[in-house]
């Protein structure tokens, strides 16, 4: 029975050292000393309401989003500008507003290319009957004969 339980012991012990070996020489590098909170600062906690933010596109490449005139207000036209690295020329660009956890209808905008990765146009958020501020811009990059790319933005409006 002793001698059962010291080769079971043995075994475990074995299939450890070999697990510590194995991931050790198939580890990679960092890339970013810390991925979670690094995500976060660039997108949840930007507020494109206030401050031009940058969000790296599902896929490749980072798109940056700025509104103006700020403070972002309801009912206003704004100007809308974005900025993307790591996409192809003659890509289409579209911007949508939602209202976070309310549906406030269909709010979106096809940007027009000014300069070769540069898109402007003009849109309005509107005003939430119920006083709601907080809203979410997708940006759609969708590159030629290529899968769309989505970012992410959070902003907040001032009635």
């Amino acid at each position: 029975m002793k001698l059962v339980l010291l080769l079971a012991a043995a075994t475990v012990l074995g299939i450890i050292a070999a697990t510590v070996v194995v991931g050790s020489k198939v580890r990679e590098e960092t890339v970013v000393a810390r991925p979670y909170e690094e995500g976060l600062s660039r997108t949840v906690g930007c507020d494109v309401g206030a401050r031009p933010c940058i969000a790296a596109l599902d896929g490749a490449g980072e798109v940056s989003l700025e509104l103006a005139p700020r403070p972002l207000r309801t009912m206003q036209e704004l100007s809308v500008r974005a900025e993307a690295r790591g996409v192809p020329a003659g890509s289409r660009v579209r911007v949508a507003f939602t209202m976070d956890d309310m549906w406030m209808g269909e709010n979106a905008v096809a940007l027009a290319e000014t300069a070769p990765g540069r898109w402007e146009g003009r849109a309005v958020l509107v005003r939430c009957p119920s006083g709601r501020k907080g809203w979410t811009a997708e940006v759609t990059v969708a590159p030629p004969g290529a899968p769309p790319r989505i970012a992410r933005f959070h902003l907040a409006v001032t009635e």
